[in-house]
């Protein structure tokens, strides 16, 4: 059997496991006789002509090699099949993601498979790779067309086989189309999904006009239950949607307008509905807490993260405490080797918890090799430090205490330190309650996590215009916004609304980028010498295309954290900007085999970038975490007690 068709049936198999509780009976009278029955219908139909449509593209490209049609019928068909595809994508993701990211719309790019042990590497394929090969339009990009579609056909076939037998729920049709909503905003409008040909804005109408039909198979059920308000109140969001983006060219669509009067009020309105039919929810079918969280109505809400999903502590009446204790060992150098360290050294609240230095110092004065990174909304992503080589936010504190530049200790010497404090003891005690020892190494971790999870205030100026708190937002901030999200392309690596690489609908994985980052900014640029993730010491992940791979970071208070990039080397974000605008490294002489930023030049003018960065400043949070007035200072060791509070 061939391995993708493995595969394929692996992810199928969890898939079913997954939402198996939640699965009605195929039959019954309450599943067949109500909406989701004709919804299912739908479905069905849409994805036999999903997979008709992909034959015939198949089929057109054959003839446009042998020059029986013109490029601009291929791209007519191109057009119909991305069209069949939006038509189903939002189910197919639901009940698929891994099928869907792997064979029919995942990045150009090649990924790790991420469920085995040893180094597995999966070559992109599927409707992003032909939309850039259709943009191309070379003898060599027809012919690798051809070879792609085929794929592309056969795929198709193979993962609708698997969903042909599947049954949606209500609940599921409900979650599968805010995820929509989501992707649509995040992944279709800003250019993601459509990296050659920039037909996000049509992809944006199809999905509205799709939803809105599926939806409105849900009239007669409003009707039952007295709230048909609700369906003539997002009939009118998506009337509203679909006229935004019926005429509109990429460069040119208002995107800001089009979440604030669409996106966000239709990602409500499906909750809305949801709830008034009393069809269950996922977080009452399942223990486990999502990264998404359902009860969310904006995308810019300080709830629509979970940010309990990224850890593993629990959201429970003990949180505070275990997050007031973390927060006084943040700022204590008790917990360095020579007690003159602490976290706030290289993370300061003024400077959105980094330290203003090129490359941070070490416990000797000594530049190191990266800088800090940003602290806020740190919780919202998969991999850790510049390399992502620690996987959960409790993970990275062992290597700052391990480290010999950093802390210079273990973790022995930091228990024997605080358990010699009556207050800390209590502390432990009280966070960590029904424990023989509550005072151990993975009970620090939880602690100085918990307080980095609360660094998220979702409330800069732009937050607040989304959520509906203030009324206006300068233009020169729409513009950057826009451009940002748009022509820019910033927003296909920076997703929104984090603006980091922790990738939607489902924000569970964060992406690394290769940009070329020189050593100095002086010309002729020379590549840094730092290998990045490949170099961060796990051998599952020693692939090619990882050298010189960062992960990509939050731009949320970009205003506080220069000087910017792993090694610092840009002071300014003018500089940051020139350096994309040019189109990275290797637009710039460097060669680098592997760069997932187009070498081409954006192409912005000097009032473009200036709009980009008035928009990246807007960024900047009001609300500024303080540090604690007081550390204990009742330690047996008495030249403890003398220690200075870091970071105020």
């Amino acid at each position: 059997m061939r391995a993708d068709t493995i595969l394929l049936a692996g992810s199928f198999l969890i898939s079913m496991l997954l939402i198996f509780a939640s699965k009605p009976i195929p039959g019954s009278s309450e599943y067949t006789h109500k909406t989701i029955g004709d919804i299912n219908k739908r479905f069905q139909r849409d994805l036999m002509s999903f997979s008709e449509t992909a034959i015939e593209f198949n089929t057109t490209v054959e003839l446009f090699i042998s020059s029986e049609v013109s490029h601009t019928t291929l791209q007519n068909k191109y057009r119909g099949l991305r069209d069949s595809y939006k038509k189903v994508e939002f189910l197919i993701e639901y009940l698929d993601i891994e099928a869907t990211n792997k064979m029919l719309n995942g990045a150009p790019l090649p990924k790790l498979e991420p469920k085995v042990a040893d180094l597995t590497i999966i070559t992109p394929r599927g409707l992003q790779v032909i939309d850039e090969l259709i943009a191309e339009n070379t003898i060599e990009a027809t012919e690798e067309l051809l070879h792609f579609s085929n794929k592309f056909k056969n795929d198709v076939q193979q993962i609708s086989d698997f969903i042909r037998v599947r049954r949606i729920t209500d609940r599921q049709f409900f979650e599968a189309s805010r995820l929509a909503i989501i992707r649509t905003a995040t992944l279709g409008v800003t250019g993601f999904d459509t990296p050659g040909t920039s037909q996000g804005i049509k992809d944006a109408l199809t999905i509205l006009k799709n939803l809105k039909d599926y939806i409105a198979l849900y009239n007669k059920e409003l009707e039952n239950s007295n709230r048909i308000d609700l369906q003539k109140k997002i009939e009118k969001q998506f009337e509203k949607g679909i006229q935004q983006t019926h005429s509109e060219e990429f460069d040119d669509f208002d995107r800001v307008a089009f979440i604030k009067e669409v996106i966000n009020p239709i990602y409500k309105s499906i909750k809305d509905i949801h709830l008034a039919l009393d069809y269950e929810t996922i977080d009452e079918v399942s223990k486990y807490p999502q990264a998404v969280n359902y009860n969310s109505e904006n995308i810019f809400a300080k709830d629509f993260l979970n940010n309990f999903y990224y850890v593993s502590l629990s959201n429970d009446t003990l949180f505070n405490k275990i997050e007031l204790l973390g927060k006084k060992l943040f700022y204590d150098s008790v917990l360095s080797q020579n007690n003159t360290m602490s976290c706030s050294s290289c993370h300061v609240p003024e400077k959105a918890f980094t330290d203003g230095l090129k490359t941070s110092l070490s416990n000797t004065g000594i530049a190191l090799k990266r800088n800090s990174m940003t602290l806020n909304y740190s919780v919202f992503a998969s991999g850790f430090f510049h390399d992502l080589r620690a996987k959960r936010l409790e993970d990275q504190f062992e290597h700052v205490v391990l480290s010999k530049d950093e802390f210079n200790s273990d973790y022995q010497k930091i228990i024997e330190k605080l358990q010699s404090s009556r207050t800390y003891k209590k502390m432990f005690e009280t966070a960590f309650p029904g424990q023989k020892t509550s005072l151990k190494p993975n009970n620090v971790d939880y602690a100085l996590a918990a307080y980095v999870m609360t660094l998220n205030p979702f409330d800069n100026p732009v937050d607040q215009y989304f959520q509906g708190k203030v009324n206006n937002l300068p233009e020169n901030v729409q513009r950057g916004f826009n451009l940002f999200a748009g022509k820019a392309a910033c927003a296909t690596c920076h997703f929104i609304p984090t603006y980091s690489g922790i990738v939607p609908p489902l924000y569970i994985d964060s992406e690394a980028e290769v940009l070329g980052v020189p050593k100095e900014k002086n010309k002729p640029l020379v590549l840094d010498d730092d290998i990045g993730r490949l170099g961060n010491g796990m051998t599952q992940e020693i692939a090619p295309f990882f050298k010189n791979a960062f992960k990509t970071p939050t731009l949320r208070n970009i205003s506080k954290t220069a000087p910017y990039m792993h090694n610092g080397v840009f002071e300014t974000l003018e500089e940051v900007m020139d350096f994309y605008n040019l189109g990275g490294g290797a637009g710039q002489g460097i060669f680098l085999e592997h760069q997932t930023l187009s070498p081409n030049p954006l192409d912005l003018t000097e009032n473009e970038i200036e709009d980009i960065i008035a928009f990246m400043n807007a960024l900047t949070d009001i609300t500024i975490s303080k540090p604690p007035k007081e550390i204990p200072r009742d330690f047996d060791d008495s030249s403890l007690n003398k220690r200075e509070l870091i970071g105020i």
